[in-house]
């Protein structure tokens, strides 16, 4: 169809636009497509994660920043009229080092690629690679997880700064700690142990939106107790059902089976929802929103034609890593010290 320019406006039916990529795969639009999908299946990488980041990324293991501001305000106190204000305070923005060294990769064959450009086609690739990006959000999710985890052990004996898993070996000390509360004993334990929790936010002015991630086996037993059921109790709100279990204090109840023991079945079943462990030694995470960095800085998807085979193949390779940026904005929950 033919340009055509009516009332001030040029139209186009768009067949003389999409004629020369007919019949083509565009892995550009699929990568973007991984991508989404990723983040969309994130579950701690979408509550506590940001993916701002600044640098070049070329390869694994290359650096790149993570951009945080500095509080530089200075009180001047009450100026005269005449008095001189002073020196000006600085906005100064602070960058902690991130090293992506962690990926995934995929590849799958079809018989011709011309069978994507098809309406079954392009619904056959859209799960494809639905399933991919739910493979690399679980190790994304996992990362996150770890990052932590990890970030609430202590280097040494009241060295008050934890584990940074994204340094070589996992081992080196990070720039602060992520502080752990113990399950106590006694029938309001658990929500005593939510308490202090926050107290541990608000002691660190923590202003950012709140998730207190759960288990599932932390849910089945809070669903129990009739302090959370009914919302008269803490203030909190109703038992919703779109995942949410409610609110405790304000702050929304997230379950995830990431988090925590899982609840004992006896089956096996070849459908099974497939998770990570990363994050089984402890029950309840309380963070902020960007208090983690989760960063997807390169996909790449090309096509291929395998060797002595005559069909077509998919390849791709995602690149990411994660890490605690602001450690005093997360706090775990841990099971009862034996």
């Amino acid at each position: 169809m033919a340009t055509t320019f009516t009332n001030g406006l040029y139209k186009d039916g768009g067949a003389r636009l999409t004629n020369g990529t007919a019949g083509v795969f565009v892995p550009e639009v699929w990568s973007a497509q991984l991508l989404t999908d990723t983040e969309d299946q994130l579950v701690l990488g979408n509550l506590f994660g940001t993916s701002t980041y600044e640098g070049e990324f070329k390869r694994e293991g290359d650096v790149i920043r993570i951009p945080h501001f500095r509080d530089t305000v200075v009180d001047k106190g009450v100026v005269p009229a005449y008095g001189s204000i002073g020196t000006a305070d600085k906005a100064e923005l602070e960058y902690i080092k991130m090293q992506v060294a962690k990926g995934s990769s995929f590849h799958f064959e079809v018989d011709s690629l011309h069978q994507l450009q098809t309406k079954q086609g392009v619904d056959l690739m859209s799960e494809l690679v639905r399933q991919r990006a739910r493979k690399t959000a679980l190790a994304l999710d996992a990362l996150v997880a770890t990052a932590i985890v990890q970030g609430s052990i202590e280097t040494a004996a009241a060295s008050g700064l934890g584990k940074d898993a994204n340094s070589d070996g996992g081992t080196a000390a990070l720039h602060g700690l992520v502080e752990s509360v113990a399950l106590g004993t006694g029938a309001t334990a658990r929500y005593n142990q939510i308490v202090d929790m926050l107290a541990l936010l608000d002691d660190a002015n923590s202003e950012g939106e709140r998730f207190l991630v759960i288990g599932t086996s932390v849910r089945s037993e809070i669903l129990k107790m009739k302090e959370f059921i009914d919302a008269s109790h803490w203030g909190g709100t109703p038992i919703m059902v779109n995942g949410f279990v409610g609110s405790v204090l304000g702050v929304p109840v997230v379950v995830s089976n990431t988090v925590g023991a899982r609840v004992a079945r006896k089956g096996k079943q070849a459908l099974f929802g497939q998770t990570h462990t990363a994050a089984t030694s402890v029950d309840m995470i309380l963070g902020t929103r960007g208090s983690v960095a989760a960063v997807i800085p390169n996909i790449d998807m090309d096509t291929y034609k395998p060797e002595a085979k005559f069909t077509d193949a998919v390849k791709a390779r995602v690149h990411y890593d994660a890490k605690v940026i602001a450690p005093a904005e997360i706090v775990v929950g841990t099971p009862a010290t034996p």
